[in-house]
């Protein structure tokens, strides 16, 4: 695709000049970056998806100031273009989606404990290296194939333009494509018990407690709490036996928990590839992708390790609730599973009573 950088109508008229537009956008990115990095500030150095994330938040803004220079020092002072900025972005962004997306994988896979507070140092050091060589890479691979070369093109009725040549990333779009056609296809196969199953869900969640960060503040793992004994009876029973008949496999509840929480990500990105609206790599690949792709390797690795894993791991996704669906594919907290009545911590404090670990 061409990123027009400058346009014209005719000889000696003045000339357009669209760089300002592009610092917009990139500044845009920067922000929903930063948003997307508030959230998930707590489990930055516990992965490599984390460490990615911030090593793509970090070249955002530098992008976004590399082009802010050349932008205030102008096309004769500037020892690059915008051209060659954005040209390079997208090579070096285009490059990133398959290598993290499998170095994610092997991370979660070969990860036998899951923590998102705490990472050894050895481990968080093995995430930064291996970042670091993605990027090199990536760059090494967008010195070969990006191309800095403005091109002159003329329109219908006089108008031109200089045009640059920015890639677009296939794979993003190939991935939304591919992740909601197998949504649909799997929530079609039980469509008529979808809203049953999203009221129990929803039940189900009222369980949790909202995490209260003072008092956890010390401990490396999360807590649940689910009421107290003996309250509630006949509303516990009528859960149980509701959730027997709807009980249904681990993997439709997970595609279920994934879709609920990125429907509105998958529709836009495969609105904009059937209204034809291409988007630039350096566009399409930030961390709202990277968290949609993390909750999709987070999903699977859970679901291949259900059965040993639990609904308590401390999970490296702080967005799709994982453990409700577990529970709504299992059945309900048995009176046997709950634990003592109070938790102490490494500090020797006092938690409170019923705390389910």
């Amino acid at each position: 695709m061409l990123a027009i950088i400058e346009s014209w109508e005719e000889e000696g008229s003045c000339i357009k000049d669209n760089t300002s537009q592009f610092l917009f956008i990139l500044l845009l990115k920067v922000g929903m970056d930063c948003l997307v990095l508030f959230i998930s500030l707590r489990r930055l150095n516990t992965s490599f998806m984390g460490v990615c994330g911030l090593s793509v938040f970090l070249v955002d803004v530098a992008l976004a100031c590399a082009v802010v220079a050349v932008w205030l020092l102008g096309p004769d002072r500037s020892p690059v273009s915008v051209c060659f900025l954005l040209a390079q972005a997208s090579a070096v962004f285009n490059a990133l989606p398959l290598p993290v997306l499998g170095l994610g994988l092997l991370d979660y896979a070969t990860e036998s404990r899951y923590t998102s507070c705490h990472a050894a140092p050895c481990r968080t050091l093995w995430n930064c290296t291996l970042t670091l060589l993605v990027w090199v890479l990536a760059g090494v691979r967008s010195g070969c194939s990006a191309f800095t070369i403005l091109i002159e093109v003329e329109y219908e009725g006089g108008r031109h333009a200089l045009g640059c040549v920015v890639q677009e990333s296939v794979f993003v779009v190939h991935f939304s494509v591919g992740i909601s056609v197998a949504i649909c296809c799997v929530l079609m196969l039980h469509y008529k018990r979808l809203s049953s199953w999203l009221k129990e869900a929803n039940r189900l969640s009222e369980y949790r407690d909202d995490v209260n960060p003072m008092l956890h503040s010390d401990l490396s793992f999360r807590y649940a709490k689910f009421g107290k004994p003996g309250a509630d009876k006949d509303e516990e029973k009528a859960l149980a036996v509701e959730t027997e008949w709807q009980r249904h496999p681990l993997y439709l509840g997970l595609t279920l928990g994934f879709s609920t929480t990125w429907a509105s990500y998958l529709v836009m990105c495969v609105a904009c590839e059937l209204l034809g609206l291409a988007v630039p790599a350096y566009i399409a690949i930030n961390l709202l992708w990277l968290e949609c792709a993390n909750s999709l390797l987070v999903g699977l690795v859970f679901w291949l390790k259900s059965d040993w894993l639990g609904p308590y791991s401390d999970l490296p996704d702080d967005i799709c609730q994982w453990q409700v669906y577990w529970h709504l594919s299992r059945g309900p907290v048995r009176d046997s599973e709950k634990l003592p009545k109070t938790v102490f911590s490494l500090s020797g404090k006092d938690r409170n009573p019923l705390l389910h670990v």
